[in-house]
């Protein structure tokens, strides 16, 4: 084998070790991405639960205060 084959056999070698590396890079960051959404989803389901906790009690609250100036009303 020539030098020049062994220098193009070596190049080839990298650079097939550089994507395997990039393959594993991928893989994590899919994982990443793929927990995140899941953290996301999570996040939005808590937050339109708390919304309609919110809404909830302020009716609840605006009931209180008109049933509060009716009994003032009526002493």
């Amino acid at each position: 084998m020539t030098n020049e084959e062994q220098i193009m056999l070596q190049s080839i070698k990298k650079l097939f070790s550089e994507i395997d590396k990039l393959k594993r890079d991928l893989a994590f960051k899919r994982e990443e991405l793929q927990a995140m959404y899941m953290e996301h989803k999570g996040l939005t389901k808590k937050i339109d639960a708390l919304e309609k906790e919110n809404h909830s009690l302020k009716q609840q609250i605006k009931q209180l205060e008109e049933e509060a100036e009716e009994m003032l009303l009526y002493p």
